[in-house]
């Protein structure tokens, strides 16, 4: 049976039999009238304990002056505006219809052959850039993503093009009001965060550095996490060490084509996990900005069309060490340990 609710405006409008996608918080479900809006439905447990937080601020989203133009990018899923049931009970929000294949199958060494048939590493560097340029704009109006889920990004694989969901979860600062992100995977946070309330903390552009630096680490490497190490602790527990394996002084990468594909990344590229993963952890300063890795992966992606890099998903051999191509960012200012 399907449901029937109201806009602001009070005019009915009723949703898909079934849901387009659900999660544990809510089911997002087609509008038949209007083929490119859907309807996030929270679940009924979700609202008994959180209809007034939520509300507030999906409605403070959709209104404040300066966030409010997010409605109308074509690369988010932002709230629009607040529906109701038949008895005025507030019950979700609508936002644009997202489609796309979500990143963690980009990010996956066997999934990605099924939905994104004759991926090379220019496109995949194509989708970080797209992706990269969206945060940025965000990151300018002091929107925090603060949960990297790389399947809260959707890719398009037919244009390189990425919609970012679940927008409810960000913190924003709306209305002259603060919400912040309650919810991260521990894996995707930076150390100072890690152990705390998420939900009584505020994020920072040092901690969205951090995460973004994994998020983009992963999706290069077909979905390692650049604090998984071979015989080590948890990738939790190494990203308190800032034991990160990789580079000058690593050791301990895991087995199979991850060492392959890190020996075929650009020097300065690494230079900048290396930079981040290891220094950033106990100095923020040191942890690589949306704009830096935007002119990084920018050159990559003009040199691999140059021929002077690797274009391969996955390359079958580790980099020559006499590789340094000709005015390439792999040229190290000093001899480089593969």
């Amino acid at each position: 049976m399907s449901i029937t609710l109201r806009d602001p405006a009070g005019k009915s409008v009723q949703l898909s039999d079934t849901p387009f996608a659900q999660g544990g918080e809510a089911a997002v479900y087609d509008v038949p009238q209007f083929p490119n809006v859907v309807v996030k439905h929270y679940h009924k447990q979700v609202l008994e304990n959180r209809a007034n937080t939520l509300r507030a601020k999906i409605e403070a989203m959709a209104s404040d002056p300066v966030l409010n133009r997010f409605k109308q990018h074509p690369a988010l899923a932002w709230p629009r505006f607040s529906v109701v049931d038949e008895r005025g009970q507030w019950r979700g929000y609508a936002m644009r219809k997202a489609t796309g294949v979500r990143m963690n199958v980009l990010a996956h060494a066997i999934a990605y052959k099924k939905h994104f048939p004759g991926l090379d590493r220019p496109s995949l560097v194509s989708y970080l850039l797209n992706l990269l340029t969206t945060i940025q704009v965000l990151h300018v109006a002091k929107v925090m993503i603060g949960d990297y889920n790389p399947a809260n990004f959707l890719c398009d694989p037919g244009s390189n093009k990425v919609t970012l969901i679940d927008c409810d979860s960000w913190q924003v600062t709306a209305n002259d009001k603060s919400f912040r992100c309650p919810v991260a995977a521990a894996d995707m946070l930076a150390p100072e965060l890690l152990g705390n309330e998420l939900g009584k903390i505020g994020r920072t552009l040092a901690s969205e550095h951090f995460s973004l630096a994994i998020l983009l680490f992963k999706v290069l490497m077909l979905g390692r996490h650049p604090y998984d190490a071979c015989g080590g602790a948890s990738p939790v527990e190494n990203i308190r060490k800032g034991y990160f394996p990789y580079g000058l002084g690593g050791g301990g990468i895991p087995k199979g084509p991850w060492f392959n594909i890190w020996s075929h990344l650009p020097y300065k590229l690494k230079e900048q996990f290396v930079r981040t993963f290891k220094d950033g952890v106990s100095n923020p300063a040191n942890r690589t900005t949306a704009a830096e890795w935007i002119e990084l992966l920018t050159l990559y992606r003009h040199e691999m069309d140059k021929g002077w890099h690797s274009t391969e998903i996955s390359p079958a051999m580790p980099k020559p060490k006499d590789y340094r191509g000709t005015q390439s960012i792999s040229q190290p200012l000093v001899p480089e340990k593969q």
